[in-house]
């Protein structure tokens, strides 16, 4: 049980990111996508499995605003598990969706009355606020699978909201406070996905889409994935943390946008090479952290 006591929550980023790459990779070859999405499944399972049998230490994660931030990854990687179940069992996937919404939003209440309403810390803010926050637009991104468009697009509009009242707080954060623990220095990527997946939620729950709106979005979404790029670069040499995790699903999300953008909105010739470039990039980062991560709870788990 070893396993199961010293998997970090954190690792739910790495578990969210193989199942959109499954999704993401089913193009090229459809085993891609039972293999990754399977991986990520047998984590989510062992996340699952402590929260049960380990609940006074979930309990003291809690206490951690970055941890519980980074924690809605679990529950937006319900939503996304629901796009597989989907396939064996429709009932089953949607309840599994509903759960996931639900543990979202009671996330994002309880995130926010500990730790903005109360001890809120402006050193204590991270991108993970966008976990919490904007990460509800996983609703809109698989609300099309479950046939409920509609229901999905408000979440957008929440997500998209509460894009605009956080990422002008953040920004100040490392503007004003620019000394970042180590531990915590992977979560700057998350940059990247904060557009990224409010145009995926967009595009695959809004009625009439707007090119201009997308173009508009899609245009920073670039300038924040090139930005998380060689953040990625420049940290590639920390020791290794949990946080980790959040190298991932950014770099997936940002490819499957431009994949959106390039089925829907057009710009095949410029896009096209760019996509394979971003889908490249996700595979080897996500290879790469899931690796890490073995090799990480391998050592955590004989150590004690």
């Amino acid at each position: 049980m070893n396993l199961i006591k010293n998997i970090p929550i954190p690792i739910c980023g790495l578990i969210l990111a193989l199942l959109s790459l499954g999704n993401l990779t089913q193009d090229l070859h459809p085993y891609l996508r039972y293999l990754f999405g399977g991986i990520g499944t047998i984590l989510l399972i062992l996340i699952i499995i402590k929260i049960f049998s380990y609940p006074k230490n979930i309990e003291e994660d809690f206490k951690n605003p970055v941890i519980v931030s980074s924690s809605g990854t679990f529950s937006m990687s319900l939503m996304i598990l629901s796009t597989y179940v989907i396939q064996f069992d429709s009932t089953l996937a949607y309840a599994l969706w509903i759960c996931g919404i639900a543990l979202h939003i009671l996330l994002m209440f309880y995130f926010s009355y500990h730790f903005i309403a109360h001890n809120f810390n402006i050193s204590d803010v991270y991108p993970t606020y966008w976990i919490v926050f904007v990460g509800i637009t996983m609703c809109a991104i698989t609300s099309n699978v479950h046939g409920v468009e509609e229901i999905g697009f408000l979440f957008f509009i929440v997500g998209f909201i509460a894009m605009i009242i956080t990422l002008p707080l953040v920004i100040y954060r490392y503007l004003k406070y620019p000394n970042i623990p180590d531990a915590n220095k992977p979560l700057i990527c998350i940059f990247t996905a904060l557009l990224s997946i409010l145009i995926v939620g967009y595009l695959n729950s809004a009625q009439n889409i707007s090119n201009e709106f997308i173009i508009i979005l899609y245009f920073f979404a670039c300038i924040f994935y090139i930005f998380a790029l060689f953040k990625l670069i420049e940290y590639r040499n920390l020791d290794f943390f949990p946080s980790f995790a959040a190298f991932t699903f950014p770099f997936v999300i940002s490819a499957i946008a431009t994949k959106g953008v390039v089925s829907k909105i057009g710009y095949a010739t410029i896009l096209s090479p760019i996509l394979k470039i971003e889908i490249a990039i996700a595979i080897i980062i996500v290879t790469y952290i899931l690796i890490r991560y073995l090799k990480f709870l391998k050592k955590v788990t004989s150590r004690n």
